[in-house]
């Protein structure tokens, strides 16, 4: 496999599509580090496999997800952005926001290191919870 960005994200993602968590969670560097908007319910900074997992179950706590149009762009050997389109739903309400989600990623030795995760509209999609 190759160690470009671009392609381990890419390579991430069809793993994590084909419902292969433990092959995606190979492709994370032993100093993984997830970080997601502070305001979100699994927000703040996640370490290690561990981390992601439990950022995960956070998550699906209070919402389902479909991710459509991945786009992986190159940003040289170390660095690469992702943006998808996301619809969220939240599991109480069955209220659904749709936004668009950018993702920049760091590579290191063919693993993914850093993802940093950027949300379009936080706002709306905390507003598909509860009494919000």
């Amino acid at each position: 496999m190759s160690t470009e960005a671009a392609d381990v994200v890419a390579e991430m993602g069809k793993r994590f599509t084909a419902g292969d968590v433990e092959g995606a969670f190979a492709l994370l560097h032993p100093e993984f580090r997830i970080e997601q908007p502070a305001s979100l319910p699994h927000g703040g900074v996640h370490r290690g496999r561990e981390g992601m997992a439990a950022m995960g179950a956070l998550f699906a706590r209070h919402w389902d997800r479909d991710i459509a149009d991945p786009r992986v762009l190159g940003c040289g050997p170390e660095q690469a952005v992702q943006v998808t389109t996301q619809t969220w739903t939240a599991k109480e309400t069955g209220r659904a926001r749709t936004v668009d989600v950018v993702e920049l990623f760091t590579v290191e030795g063919g693993r993914v290191r850093e993802i940093r995760v950027f949300q379009q509209d936080t706002h709306a999609l905390l507003g598909t919870l509860g009494d919000a």
